[in-house]
């Protein structure tokens, strides 16, 4: 006779909204283990894509689990998604007990080559009480997580703080990231925890074995006196530490395919605009030597743009074109390159000096010539896409 455990299995956030329900049931086999449980969700079709895409950790009563748990009649088992902060960043603040392994699952990804996973630990005293200012803790911890995947080029990252007693030898802090290397994954893990350790608004007790107690110093959180925002403000990639500006050092990002697409819009009147289109004016074909003249900036912004790093682009090109009704001269470049840094700013030089190369080719024709706009339309590769919200996108 096969003997059947039934588990009852605890949704959050969008598992529980493609499950429709905050708890699911679940007949297993006896000695049935978390992997087992989750290989049966994963047959579930409200579920089974959702699961082999994004990582979650796993709890049973409460606790941390990893997929080799057994699972006995009447468990609870808890699927825990990734939380505050979306795709890539986990943070959790509370009194449960923090899993190592299970953290580093959460950051698990295809593309990171590298996990690394700072774990911090009760010694020398009885246990630490820690006490949080949740509220404030979570949105900062995962704004600093934000700004280290971001400036590390990260995979992921996460972490999780408990809050009252934690005895000796546990955990009371893990901070987990990936990276596609393990330089960016060892700078971004080391990052995060010192700024969390700085700026996260948390408190430790040492408490001895024969109950004295004493809470910890510390230092000024950074931005503590400077308003409400200034602990919100993203740091600028382009300072060094004391504020002096630098090169950016993209040495431990992997090389993959960039590209990047600007626009230029140079305004005139009907009139003049004609005149262009027709290739009629006085210095000869506008848009020709537009086009040839943004191209070449292009291959020069590092030469422009004292901090922009010197590119091999593989592609650029500008395209110009005439609406003469509207007295408008629009300049699209794009420009693609294989490397460890984006093509932005290659795309926007060949748009600004196209339309610099317009103004000067026609001022002696008509005088208020204006350059409307230069703008990013899109971007691809890197740590992510980014396409500028058309009129009525949020």
């Amino acid at each position: 006779m096969v003997w059947l455990v039934i588990v009852r299995v605890r949704l959050f956030a969008i598992l529980r909204e493609r499950a429709g329900s905050e708890e699911v049931e679940l007949e297993l086999g006896q000695g049935a283990t978390v992997a087992d449980a989750l290989a049966s969700l994963e047959e579930t079709p409200s579920l089974g894509e959702l699961l082999e895409r994004m990582p979650v950790a796993m709890a049973v009563n409460r606790e941390y689990a990893d997929s080799s748990t057994e699972l006995g009649p009447g468990d609870q088992l808890a699927l825990i998604p990734p939380v505050s902060g979306g795709a890539g960043i986990h943070v959790r603040i509370g009194p449960e007990s923090l899993s190592l392994e299970a953290l580093a699952a959460s950051v698990a990804s295809p593309a990171a080559g590298a996990v690394v996973v700072f774990q911090g630990v009760t010694r020398e005293v009885s246990r630490l009480d820690y006490e949080a200012y949740r509220e404030m803790a979570g949105p900062r911890i995962e704004a600093i997580l934000r700004d280290c995947v971001e400036r590390h080029g990260l995979e992921a990252a996460a972490a999780e703080h408990r809050t009252g007693s934690v005895p000796l030898g546990e955990a009371s802090v893990i901070v987990a990231v990936s990276a596609g290397h393990r330089a960016e994954a060892f700078a971004g893990a080391r990052e995060a925890i010192d700024l969390i350790k700085a700026e996260a608004p948390i408190w430790k007790r040492e408490v001895e074995s024969d109950g004295t107690a004493r809470w910890v110093e510390g230092g000024r959180p950074s931005g503590a006196g400077r308003g409400r925002s200034a602990m919100d403000q993203p740091k600028l990639s382009h300072l060094g530490e004391r504020g002096t500006a630098r090169m950016v050092d993209v040495g431990a990002k992997s090389e993959s395919e960039r590209r990047a697409r600007a626009r230029g819009r140079v305004r005139m009147s009907p009139k003049t605009a004609r005149t262009v289109a027709a290739g009629e004016g006085s210095k000869g074909d506008v848009l020709g030597v537009a086009r040839l003249a943004g191209i070449q900036a292009a291959k020069q912004t590092p030469a422009l743009i004292p901090l922009a790093h010197p590119l091999s682009l593989s592609y650029v090109d500008v395209e110009a074109s005439v609406d003469e009704e509207a007295g408008l001269v629009e300049l699209i470049a794009e420009a693609r390159v294989v490397a460890k840094t984006g093509v932005e700013m290659e795309a926007m030089s060949a748009c600004a000096v196209a339309a610099l190369t317009v103004y000067d080719m026609v001022k002696g024709i008509e005088q208020g010539v204006r350059i409307e706009e230069i703008v990013l339309l899109e971007k691809t590769g890197g740590r992510s896409d980014w396409r500028l919200p058309q009129s009525g996108e949020a």
